[in-house]
Formats: C-alpha cells, sequence, structure tokens
C-alpha cells in the first residue's frame, strides 16, 4: 500500500471535490492557489501512486493524460478537439460490442477507454457559421 502523504491527500481532495478531468499542470496550479507549495515532479508522483491504488481513474488523451474520480461508474468519454471540453458518456450497445469483439479474439477484457474525438456542440454550431 502506498502512504497517503498530506501533499497526496490534498491531490485526491481535489479531484474528489469536482467532476472535472485535470491534468497535472492544472492541480499543481490548484495547489499553489491554496497556499500549497508542489513541485511538478511531486504532482506526477502523487498522481501515479494514487493511480496505482484504485483512488483515482485517468484518460490518456492525445497530449496529456487526465485524471478524474474513480467512484464514478464505468463511462468513456468524446474530446472536443476546438475547445477542449470533455463529455461522459455511457452507451450499453457499444458496452456490448466491445465485449463481443474481445470475446472473438479469444481475449480475457480486464478493462477499457474508449476515447472519441470530435466537436462539441458549441464548437460544431461555430463552424457552421
Amino acid at each position: 500500500m502506498v502512504k497517503l502523504t498530506t501533499q497526496r491527500q490534498a491531490l485526491l481532495d481535489i479531484i474528489n471535490a469536482s467532476h472535472r478531468h485535470w491534468d497535472a499542470d492544472e492541480l499543481a496550479r490548484a495547489m499553489s492557489d491554496a497556499g500549497q507549495s508542489i513541485g511538478i515532479a511531486t504532482v506526477y508522483r502523487g498522481l501515479a501512486a494514487l493511480e496505482s491504488q484504485g483512488l483515482i481513474d485517468s484518460i490518456q488523451l492525445a497530449d496529456k493524460k487526465r485524471y478524474e474520480r474513480a467512484d464514478k461508474a464505468h463511462h468513456d468519454h468524446m474530446v472536443c478537439t476546438e475547445c477542449g471540453h470533455i463529455e461522459e458518456f455511457s452507451h450499453q450497445t457499444i458496452e456490448q460490442l466491445q465485449l463481443a469483439a474481445a470475446h472473438e479474439k479469444g481475449f480475457t477484457l480486464t478493462g477499457h477507454q474508449l476515447v472519441m474525438f470530435g466537436l462539441c456542440r458549441q464548437c460544431a454550431k461555430g463552424s457552421e457559421s
């Protein structure tokens, strides 16, 4: 078991107090804004430790890893390539198709992430003008 230091607890508290998808730089700024000085390397180590213990989840986007609460039901993500908005969604048919694909290949699924990229409703409206 990984030790839950004061800094790791602070990172966990920030993540658990929101429904955002945080990157390491945003978390370092949030801690700094709260008066807690923390180096970015310490943030990365803390996030890795929290994730390894199942206390937070992560998704890998094209440019960086984002972290979120681990207490949510399984969901997938749609990411706007224009504004960066991340929309969570669940779709039973997609889940069934992924399980069927794994089964067809003789693959024992232990988890998965689906990330779709495109334009959110707001950005799509803006591109129509």
